[in-house]
């Protein structure tokens, strides 16, 4: 369902941006900074970079043998073990639950793996669909952040979401 990003996926990848660009926007401040195939290599190298340094992990999202968009640790804090999960998908690849799987198993990953105490899912508060996977997954809803996020043109309150690992009382 997920692997790490490889620089062979820059293609596809930037094939899925490209195409999904309008649609993505919507809730991703990062298009107009990815404008060429050159801009994905990048992204891929630095995440490569950030996963030798165990500060993040980024895989795509599979299916079929076929990339539909990508799910990440887009960042670690060693100091209180906690990974925080990102996604996107192609918008035709919305509604098959790839996304729940994939954070499933990123989840997996990070509190077997990766020995994580709590991971955090940080979403729009209008982005319903985003919410729904961090509920489908039982995470708890624990605040809000207020102009959590500059998107082009306004700002976007992010609701938190947190599983623990041992406990999910807070």
């Amino acid at each position: 369902m997920i692997r790490l990003i490889q620089h062979t996926d820059a293609d596809r990848i930037w094939e899925l941006v490209n195409t999904n660009r309008v649609y993505l926007k919507k809730w991703l401040p990062w298009l107009d900074w990815n404008t060429s195939i050159k801009d994905t290599r990048k992204f891929i190298t630095e995440s490569l970079k950030s996963y030798a340094d165990n500060n993040s992990m980024v895989c795509v999202i599979m299916d079929d043998d076929e990339i539909h968009g990508v799910c990440s640790f887009y960042s670690l804090d060693k100091s209180i073990k906690a990974g925080f999960i990102g996604y996107w998908i192609a918008e035709t690849s919305q509604g098959k639950g790839l996304v729940t799987k994939a954070c499933r198993e990123l989840e997996n990953i990070g509190f077997n793996r990766l020995g994580l105490n709590k991971i955090e899912i940080h979403a729009a508060k209008e982005n319903t669909s985003s919410r729904k996977v961090a509920e489908r997954l039982g995470y708890l809803e624990t605040g809000t952040i207020l102009d959590a996020e500059w998107l082009y043109d306004h700002y976007v309150n992010h609701v938190i979401y947190c599983k623990r690992r041992k406990s999910k009382d807070f």
